[in-house]
C-alpha cells in the first residue's frame, strides 16, 4: 500500500481507537470531559491540572480556518488549475510519493485510480462548504463563554482531522485527478457525468443535514443570549444567568438529544454514498465520527440527566431507533 494511503487510513484507526480507549478508562474519560459543560461532571476535587491540558474552547473556529486554507489549496492546485507538482498541496503528496514513477507506478494506480474525478470534485466542494459553514458558525452564531475550556487533544485533532479529511476524500482518486500524470485529467468533466444515482443522492443528503445541522445550531446558541467573559461570569447575575445552559428543542432535538451531531453523521454518510461506499478511507472517517460523537453525545446525555433529572426529555441519544 502507499505510503500516502497507509497513513491516512492510520490517522482515522488511531484516533477512534484512541477516544474509545479513554472512554473506557477513568482517569483518561475525565480528561474527553475537559469541553465546555462536561468539565462540570469531572469527579475529582483537584482540577489544576484541566488549565494545564486545555485551551479555550472557542479555538474551535481554528479548526474550519484551517480546514477552509488547505482544502481550498487543494480546489485551487488540482481542479482549477491542474499545476502538477508545482504547489503547496503538490509539494505534500511528493514528501510520500516522490519515486512513484520508478518503483510504484502499477500500486500507485491500483489504490490511487478508484475514485473518479467526478466523486473527487464533488467531495472536496461538498467538504470546502462544511468548513465554510462551520466556520461561519462559529465566528457569527455560536456563543462560547470565555470560561469554557476544551483539553488540548480536542484541538490537536480538530486541527489535523480537517487536514487529514480534506485528503481523505480524494486520496483514492488522486491517480484520475492528475496528481501523478498531469493529462489524466485535462478538462472538467461533462456535466452529464455528474447526472448519477450516486452523485445526486450524496448531494442531496449532504444539504439537507447540513441545512438542519446549521438550524439545530441556530437553536443551541439561542439559549445563550451572548458569550461571557471571564471576568463577568462572577460580576452581574444577569451574565451569571446567561451562562445557564437549557434544554434544546426545536427540530431534531425534539426526538435526539444530541441532533447536531446525528447531522454530521449524514453529513460524512453522504461521503459514503457518493463513492458507492467502494471507498474504505471514507468509511473510516464516518466511523471515527460515529464513535466520537456517540462517546461526546453520552458524556452529554449523563450531563443532562444529571442536570435536569426528570425534566430532561426522553429521546434517542444520537442515532434515531439505533442508540
Amino acid at each position: 500500500m502507499p505510503l500516502l494511503l497507509f497513513l491516512t487510513r492510520l490517522y482515522y484507526i488511531f484516533i477512534t481507537l484512541a477516544i474509545f480507549s479513554f472512554s473506557l478508562i477513568g482517569f483518561l474519560r475525565n480528561l474527553i470531559k475537559v469541553y465546555g459543560k462536561l468539565e462540570d461532571t469531572i469527579l475529582i476535587s483537584n482540577k489544576t491540572w484541566i488549565n494545564l491540558l486545555s485551551v479555550p474552547k472557542y479555538y474551535f473556529k481554528y479548526f474550519y480556518i484551517t480546514g477552509f486554507l488547505w482544502i481550498t489549496c487543494i480546489i485551487i492546485e488540482v481542479i482549477i488549475l491542474k499545476n502538477n507538482f508545482i504547489g503547496i498541496f503538490s509539494l505534500f503528496i511528493h514528501l510520500f510519493e516522490d519515486d512513484y514513477k520508478e518503483i510504484y507506478y502499477k500500486e500507485t494506480y491500483e489504490y490511487y485510480g478508484k475514485q473518479s474525478i467526478e466523486e473527487c470534485i464533488l467531495a472536496l466542494f461538498m467538504i470546502e462548504i462544511q468548513v465554510i459553514r462551520r466556520a461561519f458558525e462559529c465566528f457569527f452564531i455560536e456563543k462560547p463563554s470565555l470560561n469554557s475550556k476544551m483539553f488540548i487533544a480536542h484541538h490537536i485533532v480538530g486541527i489535523t482531522y480537517y487536514i487529514a479529511t480534506g485528503l481523505a476524500v480524494i486520496v483514492e482518486g488522486l491517480w484520475n485527478l492528475g496528481v501523478f500524470d498531469k493529462d489524466r485529467f485535462t478538462f472538467f468533466p461533462s456535466f452529464s457525468n455528474f447526472i448519477k444515482w450516486n452523485k445526486i443522492s450524496a448531494v442531496i443528503l449532504f444539504i439537507y443535514a447540513s441545512y438542519h445541522q446549521h438550524v439545530l445550531h441556530r437553536r443551541l446558541a439561542s439559549l445563550r443570549s451572548s458569550p461571557l467573559t471571564p471576568t463577568s461570569t462572577s460580576s452581574t447575575s444577569k451574565n451569571t444567568k446567561s451562562s445557564i445552559y437549557l434544554i434544546p428543542k426545536g427540530d431534531w432535538f425534539e426526538y435526539i438529544s444530541s441532533a447536531h451531531y446525528f447531522a454530521e453523521i449524514l453529513i460524512y454518510f453522504s461521503f459514503v454514498i457518493l463513492t458507492k461506499g467502494m471507498n474504505l478511507t471514507i468509511w473510516l472517517v464516518l466511523i471515527w465520527t460515529i464513535i466520537g460523537l456517540g462517546i461526546m453525545a453520552r458524556e452529554n446525555e449523563f450531563w443532562g440527566r444529571e442536570r435536569f433529572r426528570e425534566k430532561w426529555p426522553k429521546r434517542w441519544i444520537i442515532i434515531p431507533f439505533v442508540y
